[in-house]
C-alpha cells in the first residue's frame, strides 16, 4: 500500500516501456509482496480461514525494501546444470520479525493441504520475500533491464496492512489486519479507492 505500492507499478511500467517485456502486465498488475505460492488446492475456504486465524494476531507488518535481486530457473540432469536463465527480476523485500513470524506461521498451515512444491515455504529463514516488477520475457534483455536498473537507488520502508489472497493475478479476496475483517474482491476494491 501506499509509497511501496506506487513504487512498485512505476517501475513494473518503466521496464514494460522501455523493453517491451510483457510478462509483468499481460494482466493489469498487482503490486505485491509474495509470502507463498503459486499453490493449488481442493477448495479456498480453508486457506481463507487461516489467513484470518493467523492475521488474527496481528495489526501491521512492517518491513523494508532495499534494491533489486532476480531469480534464475536452472535445468538440470544428474545434478549437473544444462542450462539456466534469469526469468524473474524483483524488489529485494527486507521482512520485520512480524513479517517472518507470520509467514512461516501461515505457510506451515497452507502447506498441509495444498500443492506448493517451493521448498523454502516452510523455513523461516530462507525463504526470498519479493515483490517481482519483471518475468517470463526477459531472459534475452536481462542485461539490459539490470543495468537500466542499477540507475535507482531504492531502499525504503514498506508497512503491509492487508493480507491479498490473488488467483491468477486477480484479487480475489483481502484480509484487514486492522479491522480484522475479510473483504471479498468488491469491498477490497471499493476500499481500495477511498483510501
Amino acid at each position: 500500500m501506499g509509497e511501496s505500492k506506487n513504487l512498485t507499478k512505476k517501475l513494473i511500467y518503466d521496464i514494460f516501456h522501455k523493453f517491451r517485456v510483457k510478462g509483468q502486465v499481460r494482466k493489469r498488475p498487482v503490486p505485491h509482496v509474495t509470502l507463498f505460492g503459486p499453490f493449488a488446492c481442493k477448495g479456498i475456504r480453508q486457506v481463507i480461514h487461516d489467513i484470518g486465524e493467523v492475521g488474527s494476531e496481528y495489526a501491521e507488518l512492517p518491513y523494508e525494501i532495499d534494491g533489486f535481486d532476480y531469480f534464475e530457473l536452472k535445468k538440470k540432469f544428474l545434478f549437473i546444470t544444462t542450462a539456466s536463465k534469469k526469468n524473474v527480476i524483483y524488489l529485494k523485500i527486507i521482512p520485520s520479525e512480524d513479517l517472518k513470524d507470520f509467514r512461516h506461521r501461515l505457510a506451515k498451515k497452507l502447506l498441509k493441504y495444498t500443492d506448493a512444491v517451493e521448498s523454502s515455504h516452510d523455513s523461516k529463514n530462507k525463504f526470498k520475500y519479493h515483490a517481482t516488477i519483471a518475468m517470463k520475457d526477459i531472459h534475452h534483455k536481462f542485461d539490459e533491464i539490470w543495468e537500466y536498473l542499477k540507475g535507482y537507488d531504492i531502499k525504503t520502508k514498506g508497512m503491509c496492512y492487508r493480507i491479498t489472497l490473488l488467483k491468477q493475478g486477480k484479487i480475489m479476496y483481502e484480509y484487514d489486519l486492522p479491522t480484522k475483517r475479510l473483504l471479498n474482491r468488491r469491498q477490497s476494491l471499493g476500499r481500495r479507492k477511498r483510501r
